[in-house]
């Protein structure tokens, strides 16, 4: 496969650092049955400095949620917000009784609940402001209308063994604690023993947990699996667990958060009195949202600008699926998958991107039907970097040998601190795109894609990490 280094004599390749590199990693045993995609851009200039391999669509991971996050910021604006709103209909009479129902109405919003952001939303919120409104009692009943999004809360196309996995958790047209559930265990000082199953967290969740759990070594780390699906609270629980006096705590996918907030709601209500009968609530999904509302009030989440750093910071796949969803609401209208696919691929080739090859499934990188060229990517990150919200998204990267997914990577060395990086793993798949400065002071931008390697994850890193540093070193455009 030819590379090059534009701007140097063949001869000057073959001696350069970073071609001695590249091709040190190509060639390395562990590589050499890989597939590879590498680019090098001037991300001012958009030429390019170093390729190879790079127009073959390879599996992305989570350095998909580059494209995703980029247009979202474009196409919805950095101030966007979701919103989500307390209503009833009916009546209120003087004695302070509703001739009606509590609705709350989805608006998508990845954040509600969540404890990531200081202006938090909860269910003690909700019942505060119905009691302030003067509500003393509730004839009707609580009702959650989901249909912001339709009813296709994942992609058909994501892995089994992910999505019962917190970090293969549904959209919906209301997300509450990130739809996650925590699942708590201890496992037994001797391996190959069984763990035993402590709790859920939240109690309530509604789950039917089946328990196939085995302690591992001690310091094996999290071998665990959780299986099901969106809809189903039956789960089965695989795998192992580290050898441990302490417990040990792993989270799953929830399977029905609107139906848990509405069931939540409704106990909280019944508790203060407020309704006769905690099992009166209803979920409404689809195209048949609740009519005559009135406004009692109504959340804001934070801007778009802070879901995409957490989005890029945390690689928050539940945060990249609803903005692919948002945008697809905002633009065509359907606030589908399809939908937001279809106006992020219209984004990007309205910006000068061929985006023939681009195979978006998802927007968080999750499914292995995803798939981009390393040129695509560097050259997106390219176009950012000319955008008036450029800072906003550089600051959302992980930093080399500082933090998240990065923080290891050139840890005490050169590297460190130097480049702003999108990671993504997954199985024999790890992939790196983002930016460092040249010594020239220009900002370049960058893509590496591995697929199908045979090493194991230390092995890979050192590769890589050897591969970045050599990178940064060499490069004087």
């Amino acid at each position: 496969m030819l590379f090059t280094t534009f701007g140097l004599s063949l001869q000057a390749q073959q001696k350069s650092a970073l071609s001695q590199a590249f091709n040190s990693f190509k060639n390395d045993p562990g590589l050499r049955n890989a597939s590879i995609g590498f680019c090098i851009m001037n991300a001012e200039g958009g030429n390019v400095v170093f390729r190879y391999n790079d127009s073959t669509s390879l599996a992305p991971a989570s350095c998909l949620k580059i494209v995703t996050t980029g247009a979202a910021l474009a196409i919805l604006g950095e101030k966007h917000v979701f919103e989500t709103k307390l209503c009833y209909t009916g009546n209120i009479d003087s004695n302070g009784a509703l001739h009606g129902n509590i609705v709350i109405i989805g608006g998508g919003d990845p954040t509600l609940g969540e404890d990531r952001f200081e202006t938090r939303t909860d269910l003690n919120g909700f019942v505060k402001v119905i009691k302030d409104r003067g509500i003393k009692h509730i004839d009707g009943k609580v009702i959650v209308d989901a249909s912001y999004y339709n009813d296709d809360p994942i992609s058909p196309k994501w892995a089994w063994d992910d999505i019962g996995n917190y970090f293969g958790c549904g959209v919906f047209g209301l997300n509450y604690a990130g739809n996650v559930y925590k699942i708590k265990l201890q496992p037994a000082p001797k391996e190959g023993s069984i763990v035993e199953l402590i709790g859920l967290q939240p109690k309530d969740a509604g789950m039917v947990v089946e328990n196939k759990l085995f302690t591992g070594k001690p310091g094996s780390g999290d071998q665990s699996n959780v299986f099901g699906s969106p809809n189903d609270s039956f789960r089965v629980l695989s795998g192992t667990i580290p050898a441990s006096k302490s417990p040990f705590t792993v989270k799953g996918s929830l399977p029905n958060p609107p139906a848990w907030f509405a069931k939540n709601f409704a106990s909280m209500l019944y508790k203060d009195g407020l309704l006769s009968d905690k099992s009166q609530w209803e979920v409404k999904t689809g195209n048949a949202p609740v009519s005559g509302t009135k406004i009692m009030d109504s959340y804001a989440s934070p801007l778009v600008r802070d879901i995409v750093h957490f989005t890029n910071l945390n690689s928050i796949n539940l945060y990249a699926e609803c903005l692919l969803q948002e945008i697809g609401k905002k633009t065509p209208g359907s606030g589908s998958r399809q939908a937001g696919v279809h106006a992020i691929k219209k984004y990007w080739y309205n910006k000068g991107i061929d985006t023939l090859g681009l195979l978006m499934d998802d927007g968080s990188g999750l499914s292995r039907y995803d798939g981009i060229t390393a040129f695509q990517l560097t050259k997106m990150l390219s176009v950012i970097q000319k955008e008036k919200y450029f800072d906003i998204f550089l600051n959302s990267l992980p930093v080399s040998g500082q933090s998240s997914s990065m923080k290891t990577m050139g840890k005490g060395t050169e590297m460190e601190g130097k480049i702003y990086c999108k990671t993504g793993h997954m199985d024999r798949v790890r992939a790196y795109s983002g930016y460092f400065k040249s010594k020239t002071g220009k900002w370049m931008s960058f893509s590496l894609l591995v697929n199908n390697y045979s090493l194991n994850s230390i092995e890979i890193h050192d590769r890589i990490e050897n591969l970045l540093l050599s990178m940064i070193q060499t490069n004087d455009q």
